[in-house]
């Protein structure tokens, strides 16, 4: 997460998904935004023109995000919003001086987990979502760890599997944010990356917000019974907002 995507179309559905599941029951979600710092090589995160394609699907969440757009945008800014009452963050930066130091990472990672302990729902939002290797030729995805991770470059902008495992085993469920790209087609991406994700952990559901940008976000559950909750909140949330969603069971 960057400081110049805050209220961005992404942001919308991402609060939009996580007020309708969490703001009226009293699960305890935690969030760790992956920190890291703006760049500025590209236009991510410009897209603002867009609550006319999202009117009156949260009315207090356009007006809040209206507001935020209008001043200083940041993630400070989105959490004193107060949008998820039942929401802790951490929001210490995944690099140190812009740099993506092996040493730093460990420590931060260790910091995020002892934060995480007795969460429902942990939820992660790194820029680029889960380290993947594509293989074209054997249409596979391999999921990456952090020593597996070859190019180290810009490594903040990641999750990787390991640190998956490790927050899964501190809470209940992780929900992890991943962002899809072009190597085959995004609904492929999105079941081959499911059943790996299935083959280590007890369940796992997919949900893609369609708009603009290929958004999904994986629901990594560790019980029955948070199963069965996500599973029915997750097919009522699509049935009540198909057009800018798709779930995958």
């Amino acid at each position: 997460m960057q400081n110049r995507y805050a209220a961005d179309i992404g942001d919308f559905g991402k609060f939009h998904l996580l007020r309708t599941l969490f703001n009226h029951n009293s699960y305890k979600l935690k969030q760790i935004w992956y920190m890291y710092p703006d760049e500025s090589h590209n236009s991510d995160g410009m897209y603002i023109n867009y609550f006319d394609k999202v009117k009156d699907i949260d009315i207090d969440l356009e007006n809040s995000f209206k507001k935020l757009i209008s001043g200083q945008r940041s993630v400070k800014a989105l959490e004193d919003l107060n949008l998820l009452p039942n929401c802790e963050y951490f929001s210490k930066y995944v690099n140190k001086n812009g740099k993506d130091r092996l040493d730093f990472r460990k420590e931060w990672f260790l910091e995020a987990l002892k934060f995480s302990k007795d969460a429902d729902f942990i939820f992660v939002d790194p820029d680029n979502g889960i380290a993947t290797k594509i293989k074209k030729e054997e249409k596979d995805i391999e999921l990456l760890t952090f020593d597996s991770f070859s190019k180290k470059v810009k490594a903040g902008k990641y999750i990787f599997f390991d640190e998956i495992e490790q927050l899964y085993n501190v809470g209940r469920s992780v929900v992890v944010y991943h962002h899809l790209n072009r190597s085959m087609p995004h609904d492929n991406q999105i079941k081959i990356i499911k059943e790996k994700l299935e083959d280590s952990f007890f369940k796992v559901i997919a949900i893609k917000n369609k708009p603009y940008s290929p958004r999904v976000y994986f629901f990594i559950l560790k019980d029955k019974y948070i199963h069965y909750f996500s599973k029915n909140a997750l097919e009522k949330f699509h049935k009540n907002f198909s057009h800018h969603w798709q779930i995958f069971l």
